[in-house]
């Protein structure tokens, strides 16, 4: 087991995992029809937390619960479902914590991407273009 997390394919793994988790989150933002300053702050959170992996998740948790509160306050549903109740809050809380998991993959994605030997810089701006690109196809293929 502690071979396979150190090898090559699992790092590769883990990046085509982890575009796949902000394609998910591109989607959310869109069927939550999320206003421009929240894609901005979300794109700008994406960046430091890339640049300071582990030291970025006490913003980023701060950012994440901010995201939910203003969705319980707003009673914000997804665009095509009109939930009600407890469907409508258990959706939140599945966010929420899809929104925890998404960033502390993203915080420990430097660890994760070690076996493929890439200097921290190059391992930054590649993780910054799989999650960008990730939310950019994400909104793209929410429908309305």
């Amino acid at each position: 087991m502690n071979k396979l997390l150190h090898s090559p394919l699992f790092a590769w793994g883990y990046l085509l995992v982890l575009g796949g988790l902000y394609l998910a989150v591109g989607w959310i933002l869109a069927a939550y029809d999320a206003p421009i300053l929240m894609w901005i702050w979300t794109m700008i959170l994406i960046v430091y937390i890339a640049w300071a992996n582990l030291g970025a998740i006490t913003v980023a948790m701060l950012w994440v619960v901010s995201i939910v509160w203003i969705a319980a306050y707003t009673s914000a549903t997804p665009l095509l479902m009109d939930w009600k109740g407890p469907t409508w809050a258990i959706s939140i809380v599945g966010v929420w914590i899809f929104a925890i998991v998404v960033v502390l993959m993203l915080a420990f994605s430097q660890q994760a991407l070690q076996p493929l030997s890439w200097s921290r810089r190059w391992t930054f701006y590649r993780l910054v273009i799989v999650t960008e690109l990730g939310l950019i196809i994400g909104r793209s293929l929410y429908l309305r």
